[in-house]
């Protein structure tokens, strides 16, 4: 007859447990002991149990010695850190004691409310650093207002456009993803504890003294989903999706302008890395971690969400101890990859003279000269296109056999040319030619004028930039409040559970 192996068995107790105990001491330790000390703390004040009970419970936990904790190890006398702590406190102040605390309440609530108060941590060091890559961005912005730069589609060059205009587009996207980590903060920061299993308690407990003591905004009310809910977690795990497909895309573009080929921006020597058998090279590796950083928390993001997408919508561990270290190490990497991209960036160089000459090469104002036909003859916009279109070509061909033929191609005589090809065009297609002037068509083909021109809202002109920048340093305030109040509120919690503590005569 076959032996039944007593619990854990040492398969079950070497790759389950031992992990999911380092993972708790790791991550939520200190959350664990706050929660007992503040069910403790609401318990005596309701009159469940005594406050010589809770006295002996709450020195007992104040006197807990984290480096030993730390520092034990997984040996299967414990099923988890709470058991453990449990075992700890039993130790101090008696068994029958320690026990009152679990009075109304369940492991249950007690992991979620520690797997929200770790998440909150986690969000707001993001946040954080979400709005620094954006400050460094308005910050290169405010200097770039006039600098033109070739803007691509299809990755051709297209039009021109300001380097201000384009920075300022990646910080809009990047207050967008401020906002979604935000709400994901406000949704994560609401105390599930009281919930108990998952249908609360008898017992004539306080569940909103218990949110204020440990920090939270307010209660997740419905005790079953409380225990069963995810979307407190995926919706931060879409919102650092989110953000890390952006910061990704902005890496890349970034790299492309840092190659030798593109030749516009050059990182400081704080982050780029030699090679070690080509004297030359300037590696800018740092952009290259941010990519592979971004991609990684990309890739931890979906992965919480293949756990948990098709568990059943009550207490299940595929949403609890194997779930949270990848949910953590999602909110880590995305920091790293998002800090290290902003101190990048704020120390970069433009090289403003080659964005220049590249804004004004491949024919990207033409844009600009079929708008001025239309203005100035009120033809239909089609055939203005028409016309700039076989100009172009025209004027490809005639650049190709200067340069073939050695001479030098001199801007004034370029102008002057394009103008003479611009009319022959015209009087091709329509018959006549343009009452342009020379000098109009000089104008039209300026890529500073066409970025003056486009003042309308959102577009590239230095006013527009100029005003989108104030509106993007106010709403970066805005932040910067949501971000202190709450950054306020994690650092002052604490003393409030010392303070009721105190009250207590503890």
């Amino acid at each position: 007859m076959e032996q039944k192996e007593r619990f854990p068995a040492p398969a079950y107790a070497e790759n389950v447990l031992a992990e999911i105990f380092e993972d708790a001491k790791r991550l939520f330790l200190d959350a664990l002991i706050e929660v007992d000390i503040a069910h403790a703390v609401m318990l005596a004040e309701r009159g469940i149990i005594s406050r010589e009970d809770a006295c002996q419970i709450l020195r007992a936990l104040e006197g807990m010695n984290r480096d030993e904790i730390l520092a034990a190890r997984y040996d299967g006398s414990c099923e988890d850190l709470f058991f453990y702590l449990q075992q700890r406190l039993s130790e101090k102040c008696g068994e029958e004691t320690a026990g009152r605390l679990h009075t109304a309440r369940s492991r249950n609530d007690i992991d979620v409310t520690i797997y929200r108060m770790r998440l909150r941590r986690d969000l707001l060091a993001l946040i954080r650093a979400v709005m620094d890559l954006r400050c460094a961005l308005l910050d290169q912005a405010a200097l770039h207002h006039e600098t033109t730069i070739p803007a691509y589609t299809h990755t051709q060059p297209a039009q021109p456009t300001t380097l201000a205009h384009y920075l300022l587009a990646m910080a809009e996207v990047l207050s967008r993803d401020v906002a979604r980590l935000q709400r994901a903060f406000e949704n994560a920061n609401l105390s599930p504890l009281g919930a108990c299993a998952i249908t609360t308690t008898g017992f004539d407990i306080d569940r909103a003294r218990t949110a204020e003591l440990l920090g939270f905004e307010g209660v997740a009310e419905n005790s079953y989903a409380a225990i069963s809910a995810v979307d407190y977690l995926t919706e931060a795990m879409g919102a650092v999706a989110v953000a890390m497909v952006n910061v990704g895309r902005f890496a890349q573009d970034f790299l492309l302008m840092a190659t030798r080929e593109f030749g516009f921006l050059r990182l400081s020597d704080g982050y780029v890395q030699i090679s070690s058998i080509m004297p030359q090279k300037r590696n800018p590796v740092a952009l290259e971690h941010v990519r592979a950083l971004a991609s990684c928390a990309l890739a931890e993001a979906q992965g919480a969400f293949t756990v948990v997408h098709n568990t059943p919508f009550g207490d299940v561990n595929d949403a609890e101890d194997d779930l949270q270290p990848l949910i953590w190490r999602a909110l880590h990497d995305a920091r790293r990859a998002t800090a290290v991209f902003a101190a990048a960036i704020s120390h970069a160089q433009f090289d403003i003279e080659r964005l220049r000459e590249r804004a004004a090469e491949d024919f990207i104002t033409v844009t600009e000269l079929a708008d001025a036909i239309v203005r100035r003859e009120g033809l239909p916009f089609r055939v203005a296109h028409q016309i700039v279109a076989s100009f172009v070509r025209r004027t490809q061909g005639v650049i190709a056999t200067i340069q073939t033929s050695g001479e030098s191609l001199h801007a004034d005589l370029l102008a002057q040319a394009a103008h003479k090809l611009l009319q022959e065009t015209a009087r091709e297609i329509l018959g006549r030619t343009l009452s342009l002037s020379p000098e109009e068509t000089r104008r039209a083909l300026d890529p500073l004028n066409f970025v003056r021109v486009r003042g309308v809202m959102g577009g590239p002109s230095p006013e527009e930039t100029r005003r989108i920048l104030q509106a993007s340093r106010a709403r970066a305030e805005l932040d910067e409040g949501w971000y202190r109040k709450r950054t306020e509120l994690m650092t002052t919690y604490p003393e409030k559970l010392r303070e009721a503590t105190r009250a207590l005569g503890c």
